[in-house]
């Protein structure tokens, strides 16, 4: 396929856990890659370079933004449609599927000592209002991609926010707190993005329970335990069990889903702690 006919997927968080899990479950799809990272993104660049046995990881175009920063969000949108257009050599980019995985890690030693005021601006721009701006610039690119005559007739484009399983029910502390603030936030604005969008441009989010990415290969014997008791399953949920929900939703087997947040948590066990 030429790059101007292959389907396009923009993924930030491109270099955290879950991230790195759906680059690997779309390693051998003929896709054109377009990916953002902030500090991990040149050891990114350079690793995916050498990924021969795999073009699409081989040849994606790795993106540096820091989104905690204000503003970063609309430059990254400018970067990422010329960008396109000049990789497409067409005024009207096609873009399939952006799937926003950038967040803040709450629980770093450098997060962790900063007041609570400066967690919540920090979380709220990367997670929510970061999210906001760039879907919002690369929703409209759908939509008219999709007018245009150059679509073909099985495009499908879809938007895929990451929010948390906890919104719905809360958790005690600060850092719960703000999750819910900040992805509750992000689960509402999917269904309203939703609706402004339809019919043609489906947006959906995903909700994580307890996954063993970074943070939790090394979390506490007491936070392994309270993971596997909130899970009906009784264990932490993997980064490639969210990987494959995720590649299910931007596939043609969830063309029907839409404006709905689906949880990835092994059924919430409803234990509290």
């Amino acid at each position: 396929m030429t790059v101007a006919s292959r389907k396009t997927i923009v993924l930030t968080g491109a270099s955290g856990g879950i991230g790195r899990a759906l680059l690997d479950a779309l390693r051998r799809d003929d896709v054109a890659l377009y990916l953002v990272a902030n500090d991990g993104a040149d050891a990114l660049r350079e690793e995916l370079a050498g990924a021969k046995d795999y073009p699409s990881l081989a040849q994606a175009t790795v993106l540096r933004a820091d989104l905690a920063r204000p503003g970063a969000a609309a430059t990254l949108s400018a970067t990422l449609l010329d960008a396109l257009r000049r990789d497409q050599n067409r005024e009207t980019p096609r873009v399939d599927a952006l799937v926003y995985a950038a967040g803040i890690d709450l629980m770093t030693p450098k997060s962790k000592a900063l007041d609570f005021d400066a967690r919540l601006e920090r979380a709220w721009q990367v997670d929510m209002a970061s999210a906001a701006t760039l879907a919002r610039d690369i929703g409209d690119a759908m939509r008219a991609f999709r007018a245009s005559p150059a679509a073909p007739q099985d495009y499908d484009p879809s938007i895929l926010f990451f929010s948390w399983d906890g919104v719905e029910r809360g958790m005690k502390g600060d850092t719960a707190q703000i999750y819910c603030a900040c992805k509750g936030a992000v689960a509402a604005f999917a269904r309203a993005l939703a609706h402004s969008l339809a019919p043609y441009v489906r947006v959906n989010a995903i909700a994580p329970g307890w996954i063993r990415t970074t943070w939790g290969k090394s979390a506490s014997h007491e936070t392994t335990e309270v993971a596997a008791a909130q899970s009906l399953l009784e264990r932490w949920g993997s980064p490639d069990e969210v990987a494959r929900v995720v590649r299910f939703l931007l596939s043609k087997d969830a063309a029907f889903v839409n404006a709905q947040t689906i949880a990835v948590n092994g059924g919430f066990s409803g234990r509290r702690f």
